[in-house]
């Protein structure tokens, strides 16, 4: 009887363990557990996209903000373009901050030559148009740029955007700009070795060129003696 009960525990224990073991692994493959909320679609385009997968995570200054929806080529470019999902509650400014913000864009839209040269009428204008801009604005500026990292030394790949200084904006549904492709070891390993070729190969003209100056000296110098 003793030995049934035991029997018993070990079998539940293995299955709650396995049932755990099930989840987290989903939970690491970024299969559940997204929680976005007020999501919208943004996109970028990149060289090399080599190991980024759908569903890889999209982060921020280390923190996860979004993951990757798709992933297609481009037929005249041939370039990947990368689609992904962001959290608006990340990714997006409240009241207070988009206060700050337009209270900044305005003061340096205010020390532009296009502004001061305006008239008082046109200056109006100008700053309800900037302030009409940055309602659908997000916290990703126009500086920003957005590179497929590798989690650890031969981790997954995933997005990292890396912000940039600029006050100007990137409103939800367009594409950032400034983009780094994956960075292959066997690409640097060929650059490298033909580097070194192109080099070796050159200094050998070079070497040869000297050589065959020093001889054509040389028989010049024999012939003047013999006169």
């Amino acid at each position: 009887m003793k030995s049934r009960t035991s029997e018993l525990a070990v079998g539940i224990f293995v299955i709650i363990f396995g049932v755990a073991l099930f989840f987290l692994a989903m939970k690491v493959s970024g299969l559940v557990g997204t929680n976005m909320k007020d999501s919208y679609s943004m996109n970028a385009t990149f060289d090399n996209v080599n190991g980024l997968k759908p569903r890889a995570k999209v982060t921020m200054s280390g923190v996860t903000i979004g993951r990757v929806e798709n992933i297609t080529l481009d037929p005249v470019t041939r370039l990947a373009k990368v689609n992904f999902d962001l959290d608006g509650r990340l990714t997006t400014f409240n009241a207070e901050q988009l206060k700050t913000v337009q209270k900044n864009a305005l003061e340096d839209l205010r020390y532009s030559s296009d502004y001061q040269s305006a008239a008082p009428a046109q200056q109006k204008e100008m700053e309800q148009k900037l302030i009409s801009n940055m309602k659908s604005i997000t916290n990703i500026d126009e500086d920003a740029y957005i590179m497929v990292a590798t989690n650890g030394l031969l981790g997954e790949k995933y997005l990292k955007i890396v912000p940039g200084g600029g006050l100007n904006y990137l409103k939800r549904g367009e594409s950032i700009g400034n983009t780094q492709g994956t960075m292959d070891l066997e690409d640097l390993i060929t650059k490298f070795i033909t580097g070194g070729a192109g080099k070796s190969t050159s200094d050998g003209s070079v070497g040869s060129k000297d050589a065959s100056s020093a001889s054509t000296e040389t028989t010049d110098a024999e012939t003047s003696f013999t006169e």
